[in-house]
């Protein structure tokens, strides 16, 4: 992907298992990953994906074209 290529931010993609999402979510958070990106069927179609953040309960829904923003300022926090 040309945003993360270009911000060279780590990225691990999660392949199909028999872990549930949930459960992928959980250990990503128990690592202290500080943005996790979810992308499924639905997102997919509406070009948008679901974003979760370290220490924020929830998820916000956001288009495809705000990630690269959010990126930038995971990467360089005001």
């Amino acid at each position: 992907m040309r945003i993360i290529a270009a911000l060279q931010i780590e990225t691990q993609p999660l392949h199909v298992s028999d872990r549930t999402i949930a459960k992928k979510i959980r250990e990503l958070s128990a690592r202290k990953i500080p943005l996790i990106v979810v992308v499924g069927e639905k997102e997919a179609i509406n070009q948008s994906l679901n974003l979760r953040r370290l220490g924020i309960v929830g998820q916000e829904e956001i288009q495809l074209a705000e990630l690269e923003a959010e990126l930038v300022n995971l990467r360089n926090p005001i």
